[in-house]
């Protein structure tokens, strides 16, 4: 079924052709049944004899028909409709991004680097002692309840977690 999906989404030419065909007839129909109508509109106001246009009535038919010829025009070439917005929007949005950033770059890195440290403060919520189980500052060295060494050093000087059984250095058991 999902194969089916994927092979749908690449190609619609079918339904593409089927659509611009649909939709130009509709909308020539359309515009035949409007400019009747309107016609006899018009010429029924330079009537003098009060008589009734008689074919106004394709008004009422010629909108609709246009309207379904519209809609089905615009589906058969949206993706060409798509392309071309695209291709006359990115270097104009591409120009406006560099713009506002040349002019405003030390906010920007400010802002960026604000934003950074505060999520790293928020990961980093503290060290637990493994002796009494209090929350201590990440910077911490002792625990600051019982005093307790929290990380433990290894003979080749690397700091370790406290819990940790080896060295994450040079991989020697730690005491």
């Amino acid at each position: 079924m999902e194969e089916n999906k994927k092979s749908s989404l690449r190609n619609n030419s079918k339904a593409k052709k089927i659509l611009r065909i649909v939709g130009f007839l509709f909308l020539f129909a359309g515009f035949i049944c409007v400019i009747i109508g309107m016609a006899s509109f018009f010429m029924a106001l330079g009537n003098q004899d009060g008589e009734t246009p008689k074919f106004f009535f394709m008004n009422f038919i010629g909108f609709p028909l246009l309207f379904i010829g519209i809609v089905c025009l615009s589906l058969g070439f949206m993706k060409e409709f798509h392309s071309y917005v695209a291709s006359q929007s990115a270097p104009v949005t591409k120009d406006v991004v560099n713009y506002l950033m040349d002019q405003t770059r030390d906010e920007t890195v400010k802002t960026v680097s604000a934003i950074h440290s505060a999520v790293k403060d928020k990961n980093n919520d503290g060290i637990i002692c493994p002796k009494c189980h209090t929350k201590n500052e990440s910077t911490a060295k002792f625990c600051d309840n019982c005093g307790a060494r929290l990380s433990k050093e290894c003979t080749c000087g690397e700091e370790n977690d406290p819990d940790a059984k080896y060295c994450r250095k040079c991989g020697k058991p730690l005491d």
